[in-house]
């Protein structure tokens, strides 16, 4: 396990303080959470990057399969995908989020 100070502690709190106050207080990105319709997304989109010749964030013989969307969702699931999630609502604004910090609110909540 890796060692943490008490300033890196801080902030990742206030960060994650200031995430939940955007989020559900001021709205800016609501839900708070990936939807299944983004999570598909995600995991499509990295599949196409698999597929077309990227390199595997983690080990397929570990993962058990050379199936590039089994191989997505691990990558996934695991939290190794820096990806943009861009929200756009009826009002015409857009808002973009970075998945791994959607994914820490996600947990935190």
């Amino acid at each position: 396990m890796e060692a943490v100070s008490t300033a890196e502690l801080l902030e990742k709190i206030e960060k994650m303080v200031e995430l939940l106050e955007r989020a559900l207080v001021k709205r800016d990105f609501y839900p708070p959470r990936l939807t299944k319709y983004e999570i598909a997304r995600v995991v499509g989109a990295r599949a196409i990057q698999l597929a077309m010749g990227a390199q595997p964030l983690v080990d397929p013989q570990e993962v058990g399969s050379m199936d590039p969307v089994i191989i997505a969702m691990e990558e996934f699931r695991r939290g190794l995908l820096d990806f943009i999630v861009v929200r756009e609502y009826p009002d015409g604004k857009s808002v973009r989020i970075r998945l791994k910090e959607l994914l820490e609110l996600e947990k935190s909540l």
